[in-house]
């Protein structure tokens, strides 16, 4: 989708997609941030599936997926506001300064959004774009964009009306901005799939908006290994996961990926690896 959230899936939902069992009827992540594995999932090979349910407990997420339900709308609050071109270089100071007074507004101790506000998604994308992948941005500074490149902000607004992409936003039946439990037991049943991405250990004060502590990983995995349907779940590898999720029981799968786009010059490529752990075989 082009913008970036802390902990998504951009670099490896496509290798989580062939996971998804394909007889699902309702999909749900309760930590959805920018919903980068839907939007990885082709749905024409999901034909049973009827609801798909996108949550955060993070209001401006929350409110952004709420305006993306009418990309056409949404677009025409991404057209009134100017952003970088490419080629355009060095870059124009008004950029930074709208960037700058977007963040200041949206990130503000007393700012509450509204449902539905129009205004507000396109300011919350215009900062997501603008900001590295990956990166807090409510305290992150402006890139400074190099002339061969257009801003991310763009390739937003051309998949706002990408018929692909229109298809996945119109596809999202339900936004809710609920406790991680109370939307896994709302949405469950045996046709339902989970996927959880949550804060992943001892990284939970990297989001803004997330009382998330250790207590909420147990109280997570309680939860997961009681639900009707099918879950993945995306995490580290950490101590206790071994007592909760035990790999006689069910299914682990690991993926080394890159934790940074390219590596700096001199330097070794930063590397992770990611686990799904999942109460099914694929």
């Amino acid at each position: 989708m082009a913008l970036s959230y802390i902990g998504g899936k951009s670099k490896i939902g496509k290798w989580i997609v062939p996971f998804i069992p394909q007889d699902i009827e309702t999909y749900i992540e309760p930590f959805s941030g920018m919903f980068w594995v839907f939007f990885n999932m082709d749905l024409t090979k999901y034909p049973n599936l009827k609801e798909v349910v996108y949550n955060d407990f993070n209001p401006l997420n929350y409110n952004l997926f709420q305006c993306l339900q009418n990309p056409e709308r949404l677009l025409e609050e991404v057209n009134n506001i100017p952003c970088q071109q490419r080629n355009e270089f060095p870059t124009p100071d008004i950029y930074k300064e709208q960037f700058i007074s977007f963040q200041s507004e949206i990130f503000a101790e007393n700012f509450s959004v509204q449902a539905y506000d129009y205004v507000v998604a396109a300011k919350y994308a215009y900062v997501l774009a603008q900001v590295f992948s990956g990166s807090k941005p409510e305290t992150s500074s402006f890139i400074y964009l190099k002339g061969k490149y257009k801003s991310k902000y763009l390739t937003f607004r051309d998949k706002l009306s990408k018929p692909d992409w229109v298809d996945h936003f119109l596809k999202i039946t339900k936004v809710e901005n609920m406790d991680f439990e109370e939307v896994i037991q709302k949405y469950d049943n045996p046709s339902t799939y989970v996927y959880a991405d949550p804060p992943y250990w001892k990284t939970e004060n990297y989001y803004n908006n997330h009382d998330f502590d250790s207590a909420d990983h147990e109280r997570l995995a309680d939860c997961l290994k009681g639900i009707q349907g099918k879950f993945s779940l995306s995490y580290y590898d950490f101590p206790q996961l071994h007592t909760w999720f035990p790999d006689t029981q069910f299914v682990w799968e690991k993926k080394e990926f890159a934790k940074a786009a390219a590596a700096k010059k001199g330097k070794t490529q930063n590397m992770g690896e990611e686990l799904l752990i999942m109460n099914y075989s694929k």
